[in-house]
């Protein structure tokens, strides 16, 4: 099977030293190699908070992560 991978952003709720899945979006970010997926999420994770968490509650935190699909764009 040919698969791609993509950038997704993946928030937790942080509270009582646990974190829990809130959300996961695609963020249609394609890319060939797993390598090139890892340092693309690598430089996003990288970012100042107040960059990223505009208008978000302080116990919402994001991150990007990633995931591999089949290159249809169905997600696995």
């Amino acid at each position: 099977m040919d698969i791609v991978w993509g950038l997704f952003l993946y928030s937790i709720v942080s509270g009582m030293g646990f974190d829990v899945s809130h959300s996961i979006t695609n963020l249609n970010s394609h890319f060939f190699l797993k390598k090139e997926c890892i340092v693309s999420a690598k430089i996003m994770n990288s970012k100042n908070l107040s960059d990223v968490q505009i208008g978000l509650d302080r116990n919402v935190q994001m991150r990007y992560i990633c995931l591999a699909f089949p290159k249809t764009g169905q997600s696995i």
